[in-house]
């Protein structure tokens, strides 16, 4: 699946919500307006979360659906950002197993985009990060 980027925000929040977010919003091929949210908490988790399997990053779609730690690999390559996920996590996000994001145009700081990435997603349980190519 292919994504034409036409809005990439970040959110933190260590009080209130307790979280860091990057979210990316966009048109697929088809025409259809698409995003993704990418976040994980700014606390430690607790040991019902990792139970639970809540101890790593999530992704949620713009239909409401979630998955945690489902990213293979992630990719940054100048204006492309490539999103790898598990076959079981993209079947229930209903998206391909590949996604890539063009980030060409004023949308993103490629940069501050990197360095968010790499803060949410390298942290939490070791076994669920993905490899991280390109990202600071």
């Amino acid at each position: 699946m292919r994504l034409t980027a036409t809005e990439v925000g970040f959110f933190e929040d260590y009080e209130d919500e307790e979280a860091l977010e990057v979210g990316i919003s966009g048109i697929d091929d088809a025409g259809v307006r698409r995003s993704f949210s990418i976040q994980r908490s700014t606390y430690e988790p607790d040991e019902q979360e990792v139970q639970s399997g809540m101890d790593t990053y999530n992704i949620s779609t713009e239909r409401g659906f979630t998955v945690y730690g489902c990213l293979r690999r992630v990719q940054l390559d100048g204006s492309r950002l490539s999103l790898e996920f598990t076959a079981e996590d993209a079947e229930i996000l209903e998206i391909s197993t590949l996604v890539e994001v063009d980030l060409d145009g004023p949308v993103a700081d490629d940069v501050n985009l990197s360095r968010k990435l790499s803060e949410i997603l390298d942290w939490g349980s070791r076994d669920k990060r993905p490899e991280l190519i390109g990202l600071n």
